[in-house]
């Protein structure tokens, strides 16, 4: 009697431990990026973003100066919709985001979320770019406002204006 009490106890064990796994862990942001091919790209062009800002103290009017820079062919779609990036240089306002929106997604297509840059200098004197997967909302169709006439013209970073006010134009760069 003693030894089936014995292996009863040790099967009820075996039991209990076979069901008690740890629950699966949650990917952090940073390894959802690390995932997502698309968020890898956001990242690449902040890059891209930055090493312009630094030569021109703003930024780029189209994304077609940061392909010339690149030297080489820059991935401008998303590689889950394959639809291409919207790029909005004037930046818009995200509720209950610091910073504005300069780079997104133009669907909601990773699980009705889109991956964006968003633009940053409440952080001090530095001017930063963050890839960040945001839940999809109206700001992302949003149109975009109207040419200014006579040219294109040349934004401060996008946070520097007040929220629910355009940047100011900068002084354009001068043409060698």
């Amino acid at each position: 009697m003693m030894r089936s009490t014995g292996l009863t106890c040790l099967a009820v064990a075996a039991a209990m431990l076979g069901g008690c796994t740890p629950p699966p862990a949650r990917p952090t942001p940073a390894a959802n990026r690390m995932l997502d091919g698309c968020a890898d790209q956001l990242h690449e062009l902040c890059g891209q973003l930055l090493l312009y800002y630094l030569s021109h103290q703003s930024l780029p009017p189209t994304l077609e100066p940061l392909q010339q820079a690149a030297g080489g062919p820059l991935s401008l779609t998303c590689p889950t919709s394959g639809l291409p990036y919207v790029y909005r240089p004037e930046g818009v306002v995200y509720p209950g985001q610091p910073g504005r929106l300069i780079l997104f997604d133009a669907g909601a297509s990773h699980g009705g979320m889109r991956w964006a840059v968003r633009a940053d200098a409440s952080s001090g004197p530095a001017f930063t770019l963050r890839v960040v997967l945001l839940p999809d909302a109206p700001v992302f169709n949003a149109p975009p406002p109207p040419p200014v006439k006579g040219g294109t013209q040349q934004t401060q970073p996008a946070d520097t204006a007040q929220p629910g006010e355009r940047p100011q134009p900068s002084q354009p760069s001068p043409q060698l």
